[in-house]
């Protein structure tokens, strides 16, 4: 083979595997991970999603120790707006299961509740949020949202 389809051949394989490469970045800027702690409190107070991902996924972590029904963490996600209609109608009565809250429509997204040393995953549809309004993420848990809480930016 002359060195002419060698050059060829190396630059063909060059920017495969640079697409490759830039298809796996694009992907972790597409997911994070957040810890939530038997200290009530998320590791982030932001979640930034990309205006080029189409599905945005996040896996909450339970970073503590204590079982869910004593310090159970989910993440919810609402327009900032809505940030009190929601949190006042959280209430132990709703049960563990649905979050402590009823089903709203307000709610745009809700993650399971977990505890010490779980975790779950929510993916998320990027074409629900409107990059002109502002969004918010708490846990549900009664009392967390005091301090769970952080602002979602896209």
């Amino acid at each position: 083979m002359n060195l002419f389809f060698k050059g060829i051949l190396i630059k063909l394989f060059l920017s495969v595997f640079m697409l490759l490469n830039v298809s796996s970045i694009s992907a972790e800027d597409c997911k994070i991970v957040i810890s939530g702690s038997d200290m009530m409190k998320f590791d982030t107070n932001e979640i930034n999603i990309s205006k080029s991902c189409e599905k945005f996924v996040v896996i909450l972590k339970h970073s503590g120790n204590l079982p869910v029904n004593a310090m159970g963490h989910n993440i919810v996600f609402l327009e900032a707006d809505n940030l009190q209609k929601v949190v006042s109608k959280v209430n132990m009565a709703h049960g563990i299961q649905n979050g402590f809250m009823p089903e709203m429509e307000e709610v745009l997204f809700k993650s399971e509740m977990i505890g010490g040393g779980q975790e779950t995953t929510l993916e998320l549809d990027r074409k629900v949020f409107n990059s002109e309004k502002e969004y918010v993420f708490i846990c549900t848990f009664p009392g967390h949202f005091a301090l769970m809480k952080g602002k979602l930016k896209i």
